[in-house]
């Protein structure tokens, strides 16, 4: 799979782009039509052969490839200025107006004429007694952070870092000047210098961290999805163009009957690279982060897919244990509709809650459906959860999975994000949904300023009503660390009341009575 790292470095470097341009270099990427096509046959290493439209060769691979880097290079990157880019440039200007503002104040505050007061400043300037250098020091900064970002859109923090270096040196050496002079320094007020210097140091780190922490890191953000999208598109594109070349040649990619045929390489496709995916393939799936299960790819799993969903197996296993004994529980507060909330200590994991719940009028393979398959939608029905993205998939019962919170307890505890491998099985009657956290998928996690939370063996199980066998039993086992510097018994009290809501939430989703 291809390196995500080595996708972001160029993304940062692109300066424009041209969408016309590089929408249809990608879309090169499929067949192109060859007029009076015929049929040619190119041998295989072990014997027999594969049958191809004439004009479509497997060395044309290289070049396609690189047809379709090319424009994910020039993708990441729009004619349009972004918010936090434009809002930095404002803020440029803000420093440069207020030096001056500041510098006009002082002036004025002078015995002299005013404008004698400006002239004397530049015409007689001395480095005790004027503050023009620091005047034309804000012009340099204004001028050369403009040109970086605002015309050549650089994306990087060097620029900002140099300014700052430079403008800081010469603040401190001009501070030494002007309290160091003997007699006292004439035609400068004191307040107003001090203050002028002061407002020009602070301002400096501002637009420092506003670069490092607000337009890197959103642009980056913004690239990603962009090229998400763009790469999604053009697999489609690609794939369109694939079945309509096989349904004007039957042959189109096909094996000879001979025996003994083995593994062979499609007709214009690339040598299978890790994992068995084409480049294409792996160049879409390492940027989506997200990798599907087909019959194009090799059913083998790689050691770390083989960990993730073994992974998975021993979260549905201890989940399981937990659901099964009902001893280990002790009620925290039940709800007059029947929902009642359990909690119990773990040697392991620390502190689990468990929701039980009654679904009047529904089968478990209709809760299956609605809230386990359709994790994604979950967001929209439950409002303590803010986003929630599967990342990969593992086969067809495993899956890597982005939550994300909503802030909770009136903004006390502020959004966390959890990273999980997700199993689902079937045990019994019962549907099983597991997961839990893992540090095994960082290459595929997008960038955030979110803590992350940690959550041991978590999930759902939906079974038949154990009294009544047109309800469906609804259990919720939450084991959850949030981390951060947070009181034990608020976050206790939080999560109680979490789980209410998402039972409420999901009655509601489901249109059964609350």
């Amino acid at each position: 799979m291809m390196d995500s790292e080595d996708d972001s470095a160029p993304l940062l470097q692109t300066n424009s782009i041209s969408q016309s341009s590089s929408r249809s270099s990608v879309l090169e990427v499929g067949l192109e039509e060859q007029p009076n096509q015929q049929a040619t046959y190119f041998q295989r290493p072990n014997g027999g052969s594969i049958h191809s439209p004439a004009g479509i060769f497997p060395n044309q691979w290289q070049t396609q490839t690189q047809r379709s880097n090319s424009s994910l290079i020039t993708l990441a990157a729009d004619k349009k200025m972004s918010d936090p880019r434009r809002t930095f440039c404002l803020f440029v200007t803000f420093d440069f107006l207020i030096t001056v503002i500041l510098w006009l104040i002082e002036c004025g505050t002078q015995d002299d004429y005013f404008f004698n007061q400006l002239t004397d400043q530049f015409v007689h300037y001395g480095i005790h007694s004027s503050l023009a250098d620091v005047v034309v020091l804000a012009l340099a900064r204004f001028i050369f952070l403009q040109l970086t970002y605002a015309l050549f859109r650089v994306r990087h923090w060097w620029p900002v870092a140099i300014s700052t270096a430079i403008s800081n040196a010469c603040l401190i050496l001009k501070i030494f000047a002007v309290f160091t002079a003997k007699p006292e320094p004439e035609r400068l007020n004191l307040a107003t210098t001090v203050l002028l210097l002061l407002v020009d140091f602070v301002l400096t780190w501002i637009e420092v961290w506003f670069i490092d922490f607000k337009v890197i890191p959103a642009e980056l953000k913004m690239a990603q999805k962009t090229v998400q999208a763009f790469m999604q598109q053009s697999y489609q594109v690609g794939m369109s163009s694939e079945h309509s070349m096989r349904g004007r040649f039957p042959h189109y990619g096909a094996m000879s009957t001979s025996e003994g045929a083995g593994y062979y390489s499609p007709a214009a496709s690339a040598p299978p690279s890790e994992g068995g995916r084409t480049g294409v393939e792996s160049m879409y799936y390492s940027i989506s982060g997200y990798q599907r299960s087909s019959s194009h790819f090799s059913q083998q799993l790689s050691a770390q897919d083989s960990n993730l969903v073994n992974f998975g197996k021993d979260a549905l296993s201890k989940l399981w244990s937990f659901y099964q004994c009902d001893s280990i529980w002790n009620q925290e507060k039940a709800l007059p509709n029947g929902d009642t909330v359990y909690s119990t200590e773990n040697k392991e994991y620390g502190k689990t809650f468990r929701i039980d719940a009654n679904i009047a009028g529904l089968s478990p393979d209709v809760i299956y459906r609605e809230i386990i398959l359709k994790a994604e939608e979950m967001p929209v029905w439950n409002k303590s959860i803010a986003d929630v993205k599967v990342l990969r998939k593992i086969g067809e019962q495993t899956f890597i999975t982005l939550e994300v919170s909503s802030p909770a307890a009136m903004g006390l505890i502020a959004s966390r994000e959890f990273i999980t491998v997700r199993r689902i099985e079937k045990c019994g009657d019962c549907y099983v949904s597991a997961g839990i956290s893992t540090d095994q998928c960082d290459d595929i996690i997008p960038k955030s300023n979110y803590v992350r939370g940690i959550n041991g063996p978590t999930g759902f199980i939906v079974g038949p009503g154990k009294d009544d066998p047109d309800c469906t039993s609804f259990t919720w086992i939450l084991n959850t660390d949030l981390k951060g510097n947070l009181s034990r018994s608020l976050v206790n009290r939080n999560l109680t009341a979490t789980m209410f809501g998402f039972v409420s939430a999901m009655k509601l989703r489901l249109q059964v009575p609350c």
